[in-house]
């Protein structure tokens, strides 16, 4: 029988109704007061996001495909390229931009994903650059000369660069915030294996079949992600009416100047890599890319259009210095995973396929600290502590590298201390860009993915570029001061160079030889630990930013709420709270939907304590 209110619900009759409401009209003060407090207004005046509803059982491991695409085409051509310039007899600059022209193409796409998407839709620019890719996959494996596959590899860029940025778009899109670092965590991992794969899985296809089996392998692939974003990505359509007004509202200037500083960084420290920086040529280039870069940031602050990078994350404290600890991240990350395979071949006499199998524990000491990173994050809300761990932990590896990884270093110690590197990059790999999304407006959140992403491509290709310089002129120094050595062999550069290391007779020579290796590839993980302090001082300047969003939910892309007690919002992780605008809510109906909002809050907070998935829905979780 309904009570005197109009209502029947036993948990509602059952609750303290004049206490709980008092309470909770003092926890929503409380949570006015600390999130103007720390957000500024900007949080205040933010609109309710839209939440596709979506299977992520299905569309996760879609998403996470599509990176796998990505990463694997970036690093399974490793192993390859050696036999590839010997059948195509390649120049020493061919050789060089078979690799620089797909990277210089991935991160001239990084930007474009931001704003662009926002006009034209996430979805259709996830199909077309996955169709991209697998197109120009298809014309690398075929090609018939160096110059083919150069251009090849440089239109495969386009499509791996956008797939990069738009998986952690979409990732955005589809899972809300406070859930978000747990899938983030789960791309990282799927990066990291791709990563682990692929230079064996190229060597395996080159010495087994063929080369081109390194470029024809992502056929089948990119045609299974074809098929699941169409019949399983759902994503709020862009408005046919906002179109125009965001097409007048595009900073194609900023757009053309952040391409133009990016290409003339990325060339530039490649010919520095090459070169040696004391070429001049690459000193110019790298100049007029530092200038360009600076032309860029005045104009994304002062542009009265949608700048390519928010001008709130350049003038924000923490975003922007968060976004320097990734960059420094990626300039001693990627040198490492390029570094050690030279070191176990060089010191240790390993073959191609032997470097890739020592190098396995360092990958799976990153996907499961970038697994557990995302956990964390995401159960106890705990995410700035544990970037900066990370950033610690990586400067204690980095520490432990210089002191251990000599000439002579023990088989188990190789293997084992490559963990603390890995256990200290995966904490401090993808939670940073949680932190920077906490900070910035959801309109802001596809630029600034993207700005990201931009960021830490443009620092692995200078990391690399930098420790490779160092690595070589160490190397050239050392061997020339070895009597009877550096007047007739120079620095390796392939299999062979590594093998007649080791074929000199065993005595002083030879040991000479190995340490002098291992003391310039030393140089680079004092190098690598400098670079993780610089990170965790820069991020220690910073403030926490609270996970809550307010959502609602799409069961389609024709951006149709549901309603908040359906089922769909529960596999969401969301709670939306929308009322039918065409019926006039009554107080006693807005009472009622009061008792049952707390009711709810009781549930989830039952949940969490007993392992449930539900997310906290006042503000207290904080970053």
């Amino acid at each position: 029988m309904a009570n005197k209110n109009g209502t029947n619900n036993d948990v509602e009759r059952a609750l303290p109704q004049n206490e709980v409401s008092a309470k909770d009209m003092v926890e929503k003060g409380d949570d006015n007061k600390n999130v103007k407090h720390t957000h500024g207004d900007w949080r205040a005046e933010e609109q309710e996001i839209e939440i596709p509803k979506n299977n992520l059982w299905i569309v996760m491991p879609t998403v996470g495909l599509v990176g796998f695409i990505a990463a694997l085409d970036q690093s399974i051509v490793s192993t390859a390229l050696p036999t590839i310039a010997a059948e195509f007899d390649t120049t020493p600059s061919q050789y060089s931009w078979i690799g620089t022209s797909y990277l210089l193409s991935q991160i001239l796409m990084s930007p474009v994903n931001g704003r662009l998407t926002d006009i034209i839709g996430r979805k259709p620019a996830l199909y077309m650059a996955v169709f991209f890719l697998l197109i120009f996959s298809a014309l690398c494996g075929a090609a018939k000369s160096a110059t083919w596959l150069i251009i090849a590899r440089a239109f495969a860029g386009l499509g791996g660069g956008s797939v990069v940025s738009l998986s952690l778009i979409v990732v955005s899109d589809v899972v809300p915030l406070e859930k978000r670092g747990s899938y983030q965590g789960y791309m990282a991992a799927i990066w990291g294996v791709a990563g682990t794969l692929g230079p064996v899985l190229g060597g395996l296809l080159t010495t087994k079949a063929s080369w081109r089996w390194c470029f024809y392998i992502n056929i089948p692939i990119c045609a299974i992600a074809l098929i699941l974003i169409f019949f399983f990505l759902n994503l709020k359509r862009t408005k046919r009416g906002d179109v125009a007004e965001l097409r007048r509202s595009f900073d194609f200037v900023g757009l053309v100047l952040i391409m133009a500083a990016s290409a003339l960084i990325v060339v530039g420290f490649s010919n520095a890599a090459d070169a040696g920086f004391d070429s001049k040529s690459a000193y110019g280039v790298i100049i007029g890319g530092v200038i360009t870069t600076a032309l860029t940031v005045a104009h994304c602050v002062t542009t009265k259009k949608n700048a390519i990078i928010p001008a709130r994350l350049l003038r924000t404290r923490t975003p922007l210095f968060f976004t320097f600890g990734s960059f420094f991240l990626s300039l001693m990350f990627l040198p490492a995973t390029f570094l050690l395979p030279q070191f176990f071949q060089g010191v240790g006499g390993a073959t191609s396929l032997k470097s890739g199998v020592d190098f396995i524990p360092f990958c799976l000491g990153l996907i499961v600290f970038s697994i557990l990173a995302g956990e964390i994050s995401t159960r106890l809300h705990i995410v700035r502590p544990l970037i900066w761990t990370g950033f610690s932990i990586s400067a204690l590896g980095y520490g432990l590298w210089y002191a251990l990884l000599t000439y002579d270093v023990p088989y188990a110690t190789q293997e084992g201390i490559q963990v603390i590197v890995a256990a200290g990059i995966g904490l401090a790999i993808s939670t940073p860009m949680l932190v920077i999304q906490a900070s910035m407006p959801g309109k802001d959140m596809a630029a600034s993915t993207a700005a990201w992403t931009l960021t830490r491509s443009i620092g692995a290709c200078i990391g690399l570029a930098i420790f490779t310089a160092v690595f070589n002129t160490g190397l050239r120094s050392r061997f020339s001061k070895i009597e009877g050595y550096g007047t007739v062999f120079t620095v390796p550069t392939g299999t062979q160079g590594y093998h007649a290391l080791h074929d000199l007779p065993e005595g002083e020579l030879r040991n000479s030889v190995l340490n002098a290796f291992a003391d310039s590839m030393r140089v680079c993980w004092i190098i690598g630990c400098a670079l993780s302090c610089t990170a965790l001082a820069i991020t220690l300047c910073t403030k926490s930013y609270s996970l809550e969003r307010t959502y609602a939910t799409n069961t389609n892309t024709n951006e149709a709420e549901t309603p908040a007690n359906e089922k769909g919002n529960l596999d969401n992780g969301i709670q939306a709270e929308t009322v039918d605008q065409d019926e006039p809510v009554t107080e006693l109906d807005q009472a009622t939907i009061d008792r049952e909002e707390r009711a709810m809050m009781r549930m989830e907070d039952g949940l969490r304590d007993t392992g449930g998935s539900m997310p906290p829905t006042r503000i207290t979780s904080r970053v």
